[in-house]
């Protein structure tokens, strides 16, 4: 070999220069590629955050109407129990009702009957004969 073919090129301080500022503008890039990346999620997070609280927020709204629905449920409860009570004093009172025109039916067949009988013996007392 000759020895200008064993002799390396050296680069020169300019060369060497220009590579450094190339990787230090690689570097830089990279960097702020980094820090948009981290605003980005810093963003992201904000955003997170803030439907975090909105559901929060309706989660509290969702309990409240929890308690109303509740509460109104415990007055259905109380009125559907005053109506039973008051249709079982109505039904008490009716079949009172029930038993006494009864009575009165059974009373009056019961004269109807005694009369048909104080007729028939009437009858027979007028025409002794017929019988």
């Amino acid at each position: 070999m000759s020895d200008n073919e064993s002799m390396e090129t050296k680069p020169t301080i300019q060369t060497l220069l220009e590579r450094i500022t190339q990787l230090g503008d690689n570097l830089q890039g990279q960097f702020n590629s980094v820090q948009a990346d981290v605003s980005s999620i810093k963003s992201d997070i904000g955003s997170v955050k803030s439907d975090f609280n909105s559901v929060k927020s309706d989660l509290g709204l969702v309990k409240s109407d929890l308690g109303s629905v509740k509460s109104d449920l415990g007055s259905v409860r109380s009125d559907v129990i005053a109506l039973r009570n008051e249709f079982q004093l109505f039904r008490g009172e009716m079949e009172i009702r029930i038993d006494r025109v009864e009575g009165m039916t059974n009373q009056t067949r019961a004269e109807m009957l005694n009369l048909r009988a104080d007729f028939r013996e009437w009858k027979d007392l007028l025409n002794p004969s017929e019988a």
